[in-house]
């Protein structure tokens, strides 16, 4: 039996945590930024109590919630949106099926292999399917503070360094926008981007 995570552990209070309720900003601003239709299917990557998938669901036909915790998928599911697919599993692990769009909201900076992760992303979609995909930009350290516990495998990362995996795994159009600026205790601000492009 695996340990329990920080994820795992706080599922039940994770959507009343400070940035937690900065973050919701997030999900009307990548709205009105990317377009989706009524027919599609999304994955949303680390998807955790579902910032991003449950603001997107009445907007598709279909998001596939994806997370290895399974407390904060559990949390999602409680929810009750009926177009919510939840799937605990690692996104390496194969997926079910192809999709229109691949959303995420904070969580690339936990997964240790980028490169295979945007190959991951590119594999996932559907031709002319899209990315949406938000992080912090390149940080110091002092955003998670305790980064080992937390999983945190990259401080941010660089635009230029993110496109050019991207591009290498067969995604064009890559464009950044800052899309919110996060306060954290320690008195500063962290700038988040929204990645776009597509799979020609």
């Amino acid at each position: 039996m695996t340990e329990p995570t920080h994820f795992d552990t706080g599922a039940r209070e994770w959507d009343q945590r400070p940035t937690s309720l900065q973050l919701a900003a997030v999900p009307p601003r990548l709205l009105a930024q990317v377009p989706f239709a009524a027919t599609d299917r999304v994955l949303d990557f680390g998807a955790g109590t579902g910032l991003l998938a449950t603001a997107i669901a009445p907007h598709v036909a279909q998001v596939t919630a994806l997370d290895s915790s399974g407390p904060m998928l559990q949390v999602l599911q409680e929810k009750g949106f009926a177009n919510i697919t939840t799937l605990q599993q690692d996104i390496f692990d194969g997926l079910p099926e192809r999709y229109d769009a691949v959303v995420s909201c904070m969580a690339m900076h936990h997964v240790p292999d980028t490169r295979a992760l945007m190959q991951a992303f590119a594999d996932a979609l559907q031709p002319g399917g899209r990315i949406a995909l938000v992080d912090l930009y390149a940080e110091d350290g002092s955003f998670h503070g305790d980064n080992a516990a937390k999983g945190v495998h990259h401080l941010g990362f660089a635009p230029d360094a993110l496109q050019a995996l991207a591009e290498q795994a067969g995604l064009q159009g890559i464009a950044f926008t800052e899309v919110l600026r996060v306060h954290r205790p320690n008195g500063r601000e962290y700038p988040l981007f929204l990645m776009t492009g597509h799979k020609p």
